[in-house]
């Protein structure tokens, strides 16, 4: 009884090393394109510290940092995935915050459950995409103008 036992603990330890090796793994090139995107505001911005790191899949990608400069003024970067397009840099204080587009979301949308808010750029527009479930569990898609705030588009019952 005893051999089963140690046997069976084995496994398990064994079944949760490969679980948490195979979840390290598949962060592994989101962690790679936040290194990067990194050293690009770096060079771009003079953010020395990332605060946020988004990755938006939109007409075009997008990685997008916000970071603090050594001054501590908080700046936002959009980097595109095509080398041909220029990296965008604004001021956070010039745009809408998470926090303002969520309070929108959640007065006018009712959403059941947030899934995620993320910065984005679509035909050189910032903005904001919130992603969340409502009522009958089907996902919804809301674009919100980064500076402005203005609710730009959305998708239905996905």
């Amino acid at each position: 009884m005893k051999k089963w036992l140690i046997i069976s603990s084995v496994l398990v330890v064994c079944f949760l090393v490969f679980v948490a090796g195979a979840y390290i793994r598949a962060l592994q090139p989101k962690n790679e394109a936040a290194d990067i995107a990194f050293a690009t505001a770096e060079e771009k911005a003079g953010i020395k510290k990332m605060d946020e790191f988004y990755l938006y899949n939109g007409h075009e990608s997008y990685s997008v940092v916000v970071g603090t400069t050594s001054g501590g003024d908080k700046q936002i970067v959009w980097i595109p995935e095509n080398d041909k397009q220029k990296v965008v840099v604004e001021h956070a204080r010039n745009g809408k915050s998470k926090e303002d587009i969520l309070s929108k979301v959640k007065k006018n949308r009712n959403p059941a459950e947030i899934v995620s808010v993320k910065l984005g750029m679509e035909k050189n527009v910032p903005l904001w995409e919130v992603t969340y479930l409502d009522e009958s569990n089907s996902y919804n898609y809301d674009y919100y103008d980064f500076k402005t705030g203005e609710w730009l588009k959305y998708y239905r019952s996905i």
